[in-house]
């Protein structure tokens, strides 16, 4: 069995994400710090810190070095990072001045953390495609059935009727306002990281701050100080994903209770069986994002609440955020997958949902229909009128709006009031303000 469902062969197609997964494997951990090597090198030799010849070595003799894991794995053991045995191999495949010039002024963490930086920008590049995907697709499905009547309901009980729209464009806002700000990361919140053995970049003086400028863009990262003890990039990531993540877990939610068989509102196209009852339709792919949004989430908190690093740099809090990133990542991405699925699944039931909305005599009219007498009766007698006829109808079956029309003599259309299209109007043109809010987003 394997250590984490995410990537065991016999759960990888219900949790797994290969694509986010390969890029927190070994061989790109290693690639992603051999890139950070040669274009330190490249950039200290611009800027007169190595010399050029030491930076052509380099650039030359490690354009293809891609060194197994095996190769430094006892050194990685030995030192607590793979920086040390990964350089010492590297060094054994360039003439003298290159080894020489090699790492030249840097430290592990920053080779570790600036190559992290660039598989982050890779795997965040893969979600904001995803999110984009999904994002349009729910707007889609929001416009559809902007008018399309559904129950509205709060602290569980049905309320007021709304339309599917509505209910789907608050599922679609969020994760529009996740996707501008993952595009903000991926644009400046990935930042490079150079500091030397303590921070202070002494090993490189007077040139280390341009240094570091040059390195991030060459590397496409956003210009940074020092953050080996300040691990703000990491939070300020995992806590947009945290955002996003309970987005994507409300979907779910939403959709387990609306296929519940006494509910049933929506429907699946793509639903699981069960081993012994032959009539289930399980809603497998809810679940399964809600368990991912949740494990997700748990991990995030612990890196935006992980303990502080002391000093100028943290060796046992540094190794604790690499037990948690890969599965973190992974999850994050199993869940865009799953929830893409979820949505392109959902079959909406109209008959249904206007059913539930207007069912029971119309009782969810209760709210408009008070409104509507106010301004004839007084709020306190429109209340008590309302409420007389709603036991009325609970005991008789009438509508509420013919026990209504029966009971007062104000100059209303009980019955033109409890229209669906009337009814449902301020939710349709309400998913409308939303769905411009996403367009606005999006630009």
């Amino acid at each position: 069995m394997a250590i984490s469902p995410l990537e065991s062969p016999l759960y990888a197609d219900l949790f797994g994400d290969p694509d986010t997964a390969r890029h927190f494997e070994a061989s790109a951990e290693i690639a992603a710090m051999v890139e950070v090597e040669i274009a330190l090198a490249t950039v200290q030799a611009r800027l007169g810190v190595i010399a050029e010849a030491a930076a052509r070595e380099i650039e030359a003799g490690l354009a293809d070095a891609a060194p197994a894991p095996d190769d430094i794995r006892a050194g990685t053991a030995a030192a607590g990072v793979p920086v040390p045995a990964l350089v010492a191999h590297l060094r054994k495949q360039l003439p003298k001045e290159g080894a020489d010039h090699l790492h030249f002024g840097a430290t592990s963490q920053d080779i570790v953390d600036t190559g992290l930086m660039l598989r982050l920008q890779r795997v965040l590049q893969l979600f904001d495609a995803r999110l984009a995907r999904l994002t349009h697709t729910l707007a889609a499905l929001a416009a559809q059935h902007r008018a399309t009547p559904m129950a509205g309901r709060t602290r569980g009980q049905v309320a007021t009727p709304v339309t599917l729209g509505l209910r789907v464009a608050n599922w679609t806002l969020p994760l529009a306002r996740a996707h501008r700000d993952l595009k903000a990361l991926r644009h400046a919140g990935l930042p490079v990281q150079l500091g030397g053995a303590a921070g202070d970049l002494s090993a490189m003086r007077p040139d280390g701050g341009a240094v570091a400028k040059a390195l991030a863009k060459k590397l496409a990262l956003a210009p940074a100080l020092p953050w080996m003890a300040e691990r703000w990039p990491l939070m300020r990531i995992a806590g947009t994903l945290a955002g996003l993540l309970g987005a994507l877990e409300k979907i779910g939610a939403d959709v387990m209770l609306s296929t519940r068989s006494e509910i049933g509102e929506l429907r699946l196209s793509a639903a699981g069986g069960s081993s012994t009852m032959p009539q289930k339709q399980n809603p497998v792919a809810a679940e399964t994002l809600i368990a991912l949004t949740r494990h997700a989430a748990a991990l995030s908190a612990q890196i935006t609440t992980a303990p502080a690093h002391a000093e100028e740099r943290d060796g046992a809090a540094w190794m604790g955020e690499w037990l948690v990133l890969p599965p973190f990542f992974t999850a994050c991405g199993a869940a865009l997958l799953r929830a893409q699925a979820l949505v392109d699944a959902i079959e909406p039931q109209g008959e249904r949902m206007a059913e539930i909305a207007f069912g029971d005599g119309g009782l969810a009219l209760a709210e408009r229909f008070s409104f509507a007498l106010i301004p004839h009766v007084g709020r306190a007698r429109a209340q008590e009128l309302v409420k007389q006829a709603a036991l009325e109808t609970r005991a008789s079956g009438r509508p509420l709006a013919e026990t209504l029309t029966a009971i007062s003599d104000a100059p209303l259309d009980f019955g033109a009031l409890a229209e669906p299209q009337r009814v449902c109007a301020a939710a349709a043109e309400m998913t409308d303000a939303i769905l411009a809010e996403v367009r606005t987003l999006a630009c």
